[in-house]
């Protein structure tokens, strides 16, 4: 109801029942508005005791927590598994960084043996950059 309808409902009141009887008619309705909603409210109660209400508000409090964790744990795992992806592609370009990988040492012992063989007595001993570009270029 609006602030015109009780205006509206104020003012017939007034005229119907009179100035002098007005303040027992509104303590009257007052009242009795008071019971209706006190019995209103214990009927509502005894029935939702009946029903189990409180239960089953606890029961759906309960689930809506479980989907939530359930939520929150499938949030995490996504987390970890970002976080796993970012340590090991850190890891990668920490390997990548250190542009000093060499292969084991009998490996390069070969490579150094043939490209010794195949130089000139008078160079300089080769260093590794020089075996790979010479491992490049065509022999002719």
């Amino acid at each position: 109801m609006g602030l015109f309808e009780i205006l509206l409902i104020a003012v017939v009141a007034l005229l119907v029942v009179g100035p002098e009887r007005m303040p027992e008619a509104v303590r009257g309705a007052a009242m009795t508005i008071g019971r209706f909603k006190r019995m209103f409210n214990n009927t509502k109660e005894e029935f939702e005791k009946q029903i189990g209400a409180d239960d089953i508000r606890l029961e759906l409090h309960n689930e809506q927590i479980m989907e939530n964790l359930k939520k929150m744990e499938q949030d995490i795992s996504e987390i970890d598994n970002d976080v796993a992806k970012l340590a090991n592609s850190d890891i990668e370009r920490q390997f990548m960084a250190q542009d000093d990988y060499k292969d084991p040492p009998e490996f390069r012992e070969e490579e150094l043996q043939e490209n010794t063989e195949s130089e000139p007595a008078g160079k300089e001993e080769t260093t590794e950059e020089n075996t790979i570009l010479n491992k490049n270029e065509p022999s002719a």
